[in-house]
């Protein structure tokens, strides 16, 4: 894991070493000493050490261990050695265990075989234990163990001990400034990392600090921004090595020198400007290290009230979120948001508009196509629509160059990484597409639902510079709504109006758009477009192959209860007492299906993996958390790292049946001839009761289910025993072959 074995244990600083190098100014009011390695509790002396700390360190009040549990029994000797003298001196004491994976993933990434058991009888001492002390789990994440952090999270969480993360790095001290690919990840690795610390803030992680310090580290990793987290030691941190060198941080400084030759304030202090400024402009911004430290000024004050309130007992983090729920404050803040949004990309409307020069005409030219949506949130659903317009519009036209606007690039990057169709689509952020717009012939809406959220301003202003500049616009397989406030509802009606043509995925959609003053004379309904792509890649991608003999698996196409969006009716009350029963429902109805049917796995199938929509592996993993019943009978294989699309359809062809809940979930069982159950979170009001309605696919929505309705439809199924056939012809590429006729 680190180098620091190769250092000579026998140069090491003994405890009368540090006694005489700690009697000097520098490390006067020192309150916190962390001591780590390598792996501390080598020492036979680590008692004497930490003895040595509090004896020359009159303010110091807290003591942090970080050990890698290689040597159980060591270990346990020395903790309990160190326990006793912080309990002495009336100090505290943090023992953090490094643990990066479950089982033969820690020994793995450890390279140690039985480390894992190790760990586990460390940790089951620190728990037990009747020594005063805190117990904490870090996990190091390289490329060995990039794709099991879940699994520890889930293993940590059952244990009840917090975990926190942190990324690899070249390390000065650790000896391993010039190791690179332990640390090198790849997009899809950094990509998958990300994700996992925005559900760490979302799911999991409480403390403020820490929080924040995960999202800049994803601002760091994502978007290449500079480091915004605190550190103590650009301003009131200092390293000691084992051999007693000096040096401001681990990660960064070089050594300054040994504490027992040197006058270390003075040493400290006259290389400030020298070395420690010059780490801190040139090290600083891209350091990724876990350091932790004072934030930037305004977080600083929010944290800092938030302390302060709550020593009167009140909780304002909680008071904020209360009154922003009310309905009339929040609709005020999204609108505020929403003109906040069209109006700094009016900005960039308004040079597009004064952009002059002819756009060339050419006949020979390829056609130019920006396709738009809620692309930069896709979930596996949008990626299926994407597929679906473009084999719909390459069998329609001989040549064409595609863009495609993105909310967060970032997100569709990976999507192009996954999917072969998208090798030649250049991703654009909005800002870019809204640019671009003059060089099109043809701008698409590329399916999914125009519905009543911020990022329809952004759809209104492409549409918008579109029409201005001549260039046909397309609605294409879209849903319309939920609708929502006026404002929303009037871009929305902005968006049809300034289609050239529109196509809907459903009659409910025409209506919608019907109802908002639009002329659908003219207008089509045909399906979503990622049934064309499904029934295109239904004989082409086999089943996975993992199900053994005799097995049936239901596969899951769930979701958390998106009740912000469709559910405004409600109380907040009702929400809950919703959320709970749908919950409920679903884990009763499980056990019943698998008592009765021993044969029965369940595979839950994340839609979305990405936090802008819900990630539902962070859903499933805490509706079966806990369910020890459950969890023998549940295959976890897609919960971990993001596959691509076809691979996704190959889990699907494996299935015999399906619960889902997601749209999308529903629309690839239709096409893929999975015989399914579907429970509807739009209230009998949208896109989940018109599909199932329609391919008379049983179904109950969230106010009125049961668990005897999913036992009772799902145990149908597996008694009659059959996969049924797909029947659904998709028409959309057909309707796209005559939109291009009429307009080319």
């Amino acid at each position: 894991m680190c180098n620091i074995w190769k250092n000579d244990m026998e140069s090491s600083m003994t405890p009368e070493a540090l006694r005489q190098g700690l009697r000097n100014d520098l490390f006067g009011k020192i309150r916190s000493v962390g001591i780590n390695g390598g792996e501390p509790t080598l020492r036979d002396d680590i008692d004497k050490v930490v003895e040595v700390l509090f004896e020359e360190l009159p303010n110091l009040k807290s003591i942090s261990l970080i050990t890698n549990a290689i040597s159980h029994n060591q270990v346990i000797e020395a903790i309990s050695k160190v326990g006793y003298i912080t309990a002495k001196h009336n100090a505290n004491l943090t023992v953090m265990v490094s643990l990066d994976g479950v089982g033969k993933v820690h020994d793995r990434v450890r390279g140690t075989k039985g480390n894992f058991v190790s760990s586990e009888r460390v940790i089951d001492f620190l728990q037990s234990t009747e020594i005063p002390l805190t117990s904490a789990v870090g996990c190091t994440i390289i490329k060995e163990n990039v794709f099991n952090i879940a699994e520890l999270l889930e293993y940590c969480i059952e244990k009840n001990i917090y975990i926190k993360y942190r990324l690899g790095i070249p390390h000065q001290r650790l000896y391993t400034e010039n190791q690179v690919k332990p640390y090198n990840l790849t997009n899809e690795e950094r990509y998958h990392v990300g994700e996992f610390l925005q559900g760490l803030q979302m799911y999991y992680e409480k403390n403020e600090g820490q929080r924040f310090f995960y999202r800049t580290l994803f601002d760091q990793i994502i978007l290449n921004s500079p480091r915004q987290a605190g550190c103590d030691w650009q301003h009131r941190g200092v390293t000691i090595s084992s051999k007693g060198e000096l040096s401001y941080c681990a990660v960064e400084s070089p050594n300054l020198g040994n504490i027992n030759e040197i006058d270390c304030g003075k040493v400290y202090f006259e290389n400030e400007k020298k070395i420690l400024q010059n780490i801190l402009s040139a090290r600083c911004p891209t350091c990724k290290h876990d350091y932790v430290g004072l934030p930037p000024k305004s977080i600083y004050l929010k944290n800092l009230a938030i302390k302060a309130t709550r020593k009167f007992g009140v909780d304002l983090p909680k008071i904020v979120k209360a009154v922003r729920g009310v309905p009339s404050i929040s609709r005020a803040l999204s609108k505020r948001r929403f003109d906040k949004r069209i109006s700094r990309l009016r900005l960039i409307q308004k040079d597009c508009l004064s952009t002059k020069g002819p756009k060339p005409t050419s006949k020979e030219k390829p056609e130019r196509i920006l396709i738009c949506g809620w692309y930069g949130t896709e979930t596996l659903g949008d990626k299926a629509i994407l597929g679906g317009i473009l084999e719909a519009m390459a069998s329609s036209l001989s040549e064409m160059e595609t863009c495609l606007a993105s909310l967060n690039p970032y997100v569709s990057e990976i999507t192009k990484q996954q999917m072969p169709e998208l090798n030649r689509v250049k991703i654009l952020s909005v800002e870019e597409a809204i640019r671009s717009i003059p060089e099109q012939d043809l701008i698409i809406f590329g399916g999914g639902p125009i519905m009543a959220i911020n990022e329809t301003a952004d759809m209104q202003i492409i549409f918008e510079t579109a029409k201005c500049k001549g260039v046909r616009t397309l609605i294409a397989g879209s849903g319309v709504g939920p609708l929502g406030d006026n404002w929303h509802n009037d871009s929305i009606k902005n968006i049809l109006e300034n289609a050239t043509s529109r196509i809907y995925r459903d009659q409910k959609s025409l209506e919608s758009a019907r109802k908002l003053g639009i002329d659908i004379s003219s207008d089509i309904v045909a399906e979503d477009p990622a049934f064309t792509w499904l029934h295109l890649k239904k004989d082409q991608v086999s089943d996975e192959g993992s199900k053994r003999a005799g097995q049936k698996i239901l596969l899951l196409g769930l979701r958390d209860f998106p009740s912000h969006q469709y559910a405004k009716h409600l109380s907040s009350a009702q929400k809950k007492e919703t959320q709970l029963n749908f919950e409920q429902s679903v884990l009763n109805s499980l056990s019943a299906l698998t008592d009765k049917h021993p044969e029965l796995i369940i595979l839950p199938m994340p839609m979305c993996t990405n936090h802008f929509g819900g990630d539902d592996r962070w859903f499933y993993r805490k509706l079966f958390r806990h369910k020890k019943s459950l969890l023998s009978r549940i295959d976890p294989v897609l919960l971990g790292r993001e596959l691509s699309p076809e691979e996704y359809v190959s889990y699907y062809n494996s299935a015999d049946l399906a619960l889902t809940m997601r749209f999308h979930s529903l629309v690839f069982t239709l096409s893929l001839g999975i015989p399914s159950v579907a429970l509807d979170y739009t209230f009998g009001k949208g896109k989940v009761h018109s599909l199932a309605a329609k391919y008379n696919v049983p179904y109950m929505d969230l106010s009125t289910l049961t668990e005897g309705f999913i036992f009772d439809e799902l145990d149908k199924i597996l008694i009659q025993d059959r996969k049924e056939t797909s029947s659904i012809k998709p028409d959309f590429s057909r309707q796209i072959q005559q939109f291009i006729v009429n307009e080319y």
